[in-house]
């Protein structure tokens, strides 16, 4: 089995899975390697990161050859690559692992063959963003407090089968009607909206503004917050207030897929 832990997680989760194989599954017969300085991984995104891997060739990314959330290994190219179809950004994405020898040769070749593309880096802000606007969680939502139902996702959890999690998520304060909800705030005031920012319904504090940005697609401020029965406030008018000096800004409360809800982008 080949695990993906998330940007910056190999370590992390390769501690979880000794300590699991030592303390609780120590006759499984069972080994873990963090093979993650192997590989040297890219991700190519937007709306020619299909062409721009069709170039390069000797492998087929079509819709029908490579679908969402699927991967499959072979030549990309000269380079031995393990090809994955997915997205952080909410755009059409590939993310491209090659062995780390090859890592900036196949950097290089991405470039040069991308330029008609007007291929470029793109950072963390950037990619922030993105995310953002397609209501993506990340850290800021998923801060040891919140449930899978809590993001939105609850309707991907088992119903017929135990996992790690499965019954402690039946506990009686984990599914209160009153839990926060994930919500997406447009800033009414046209003004940036702050991390951390309380927001407020009837002059009561109902939660707070996890990330934010300023969405190039949208032209307006937004933000994703979790705040008390979220998802029956879908379009009302709330206050959030930056408490260390005493900002407002007047917010509307809609639903956290900002762009393109559907995924015609990403499933393209």
């Amino acid at each position: 089995w080949l695990c993906h832990t998330t940007t910056g997680g190999a370590e992390s989760i390769h501690g979880h899975m000794e300590e699991w194989l030592q303390t609780e599954w120590w006759d499984w017969k069972v080994y873990v390697s963090n093979v993650t300085e192997q590989y040297a991984q890219v991700g190519v995104v937007g709306p020619n990161a299909r062409n721009l891997l069709e170039k390069i060739g000797g492998f087929d990314v079509s819709k029908e050859a490579l679908g969402f959330m699927e991967w499959k290994e072979g030549k990309l190219g000269k380079y031995d690559a393990r090809v994955f179809r997915i997205s952080f950004s909410g755009e059409l994405s590939f993310e491209i692992a090659v062995p780390a020898r090859q890592g900036m040769e196949f950097w290089n070749e991405l470039m040069r063959a991308g330029e008609e593309f007007q291929v470029m880096p793109y950072g963390t802000e950037a990619l922030g963003t993105l995310r953002i606007e397609k209501g993506h969680i990340s850290g800021p939502e998923l801060d040891g407090r919140t449930t899978m139902a809590d993001v939105g996702l609850g309707g991907m959890a088992s119903t017929k089968k135990q996992y790690i999690g499965s019954v402690l998520k039946q506990r009686e304060g984990l599914i209160a009607p009153h839990r926060k909800k994930m919500v997406g705030l447009i800033s009414q005031d046209h003004k940036p909206l702050k991390v951390g920012s309380h927001i407020l319904h009837s002059a009561k504090n109902i939660g707070h503004i996890t990330s934010t940005t300023y969405s190039p697609a949208l032209e307006k401020y937004i933000a994703l917050a979790l705040i008390e029965h979220g998802d029956t406030l879908i379009d009302k008018q709330l206050i959030a207030t930056y408490p260390l000096n005493n900002e407002q800004n007047n917010v509307l409360v809609v639903d956290p897929h900002f762009y393109d809800k559907k995924g015609d982008r990403l499933y393209a």
